[in-house]
């Protein structure tokens, strides 16, 4: 609840910026719907689970920092998407055999990230940008899951992971009205990942097993307006 107020608040204040600007600072208002996979994780000697690809919208808000400049701010936020786990199997090092079904776990994902991007013309129409941002990221496994040896449990548990990543794009811009609309795709990448250092049991998920679950990829397709 504090990140998505304090996500709410940066945004907020982002799109008075764009609005009090807009004429001087080729403001954008960009919707995107983002595609991600968290990476594996394991749940057992040899037993690795990795949550099926996931999408979520999100919202992000841009300007330039000068009239002739050709770099931007950037603020962002992608709201909450979920995937479930996929682990149905004997995760126990030696007999007997212990049953995991975390088949009913999702793993939430939803960050928010503030940056810089810098767009070259490719022609009039089209802009080629490399971005870089600080992203927050949030990664929540979520649900009821079930082992031979302990029954039923739950976990709810979450870490937030704090990382850059680079981001480019390729977009095309088309006149209407008074504004332009702007449609286009991005990829990003991840500056560096965690790494997994124990195997915890379900009920016992620590920070750096959630955080070592963090996607190292993005791709999204947009569409906005520049003012």
């Amino acid at each position: 609840m504090k990140s998505l107020s304090i996500l709410m608040a940066i945004l907020v204040a982002g799109a008075l910026s764009a609005q009090e600007s807009a004429n001087n600072l080729n403001a954008r208002i960009i919707i995107f719907g983002e595609s991600i996979q968290t990476r594996g994780v394991q749940l057992g000697p040899g037993v690795e689970d990795q949550a099926d690809r996931q999408t979520g919208p999100g919202l992000r808000l841009m300007g330039r920092f000068a009239d002739d400049s050709r770099w931007n701010w950037e603020l962002a936020g992608r709201f909450q998407s979920a995937a479930r786990m996929v682990t149905n199997r004997d995760i126990a090092a030696v007999p007997p055999a212990n049953i995991l079904n975390a088949t009913r776990v999702k793993v939430d994902y939803s960050y928010w990230s503030v940056g810089a991007g810098y767009l070259l013309p490719l022609g009039n129409a089209v802009d080629f940008g490399m971005h870089l941002e600080g992203r927050a990221e949030t990664i929540n496994p979520k649900g009821s899951y079930s082992t031979t040896n302990g029954g039923t449990g739950y976990i709810d548990a979450m870490a937030v992971y704090f990382r850059p990543w680079v981001r480019v794009s390729l977009d095309v811009k088309l006149r209407t009205g008074s504004f332009y609309t702007v449609v286009g795709a991005d990829a990003g990448f991840a500056g560096f990942k965690a790494n997994q250092r124990v195997i915890p049991p379900m009920s016992q998920m620590d920070d750096q097993t959630m955080r070592s679950m963090a996607p190292t990829w993005s791709g999204s397709l947009y569409a906005g307006v520049q003012f």
